[in-house]
């Protein structure tokens, strides 16, 4: 008997799936939500839009994985694109505002729009650069005005000053930005500035010239010396005034004052040097032309 009980087994532990009590627990908890939403209407709403949220959540992760998002997207773009075409939402007026020298449909044909477009195709930023890059053209503002409307607004660039490098003439504005012309006769009136970096430092000379009328009035060129310093050359004259780089403003004013008070812009003069502060250095035309005869001798 005691043998028996010696060879007799013990049973074998009982395996149990851990997912069965997370999915019980799930069933318990959903049967019991269904047996409230029937006491609740409230409740019934709340679980109706649970299930609405899931699912959607499925068919979406579903077309995801299967791919079919892109065209289905491309497809409501299309479906927006051709609703909002068929409510007026098209192109069907450019208006250009601030043009003069630079033609309207130069300004047209930089946009890239044209009569019938969709209105939302319109790259603002690209069109708006594309005007901007068009000769005479400072800055340019490009909206579009709903239903059908396209605006470009337009600040031309204001000549300012010739500016001579290398023997060729170009005409440039206040920021010393190029302008590119044909016919450079048209702005012969305006100041003439040379030499290397002469059109990007000529608005800050040409206004502090400005303050000195007697002076201006009698120059011809003004000439930028190594990037660092100006000259200018008079009129009707070989006469040169060297000016110092810095303490420009006070050696102007001081040229201006010994000109009031002894004419000496009316001497026949070859060179006045102003570079030394506090000193004037002048040079006879009679004295250069004897340096010229003694060096032609040698």
């Amino acid at each position: 008997m005691a043998k028996r009980k010696a060879n007799k087994r013990k049973p074998a532990p009982r395996r149990v799936s851990p997912l069965k009590p997370g999915l019980s627990g799930a069933r318990n908890w959903a049967n019991a939500h269904v047996r409230a939403a029937g006491y609740s209407r409230n409740r019934l709403m709340r679980l109706i839009g649970a299930g609405v949220v899931v699912g959607l959540f499925v068919i979406v992760g579903a077309l995801w994985l299967g791919g079919f998002m892109p065209t289905l997207q491309a497809s409501g773009a299309r479906f927006t694109k051709q609703r909002l075409m068929n409510a007026g939402f098209i192109v069907k007026y450019v208006d250009v505002v601030g043009e003069g020298r630079i033609s309207e449909q130069q300004v047209r044909d930089a946009l890239g729009v044209r009569s019938g477009d969709y209105l939302f195709d319109m790259d603002i930023k690209n069109a708006q650069e594309r005007v901007q890059s068009l000769n005479w053209v400072d800055t340019a503002i490009v909206r579009r005005l709903w239903p059908n409307r396209v605006v470009v607004h337009i600040n031309e660039r204001i000549p300012y000053a010739l500016w001579q490098e290398n023997g060729e003439f170009k005409l440039v504005d206040a920021s010393g930005t190029r302008i590119h012309v044909q016919n450079m006769a048209e702005f012969t009136s305006l100041p003439l500035v040379v030499g290397a970096g002469a059109e990007k430092n000529a608005n800050a000379f040409l206004r502090l010239l400005n303050q000195y009328p007697s002076i201006k009035q009698r120059v011809e060129s003004a000439v930028y010396v190594n990037e660092r310093r100006w000259d200018i050359i008079l009129k009707d004259r070989t006469l040169r005034v060297l000016l110092p780089e810095n303490n420009l403003g006070q050696a102007l004013a001081n040229l201006q004052e010994y000109h009031g008070k002894h004419g000496v812009l009316d001497l026949d003069l070859e060179r006045i040097d102003m570079r030394v502060e506090g000193r004037l250095y002048l040079r006879p035309i009679a004295f250069a032309q004897k340096k010229l005869k003694r060096g032609k001798r040698a």
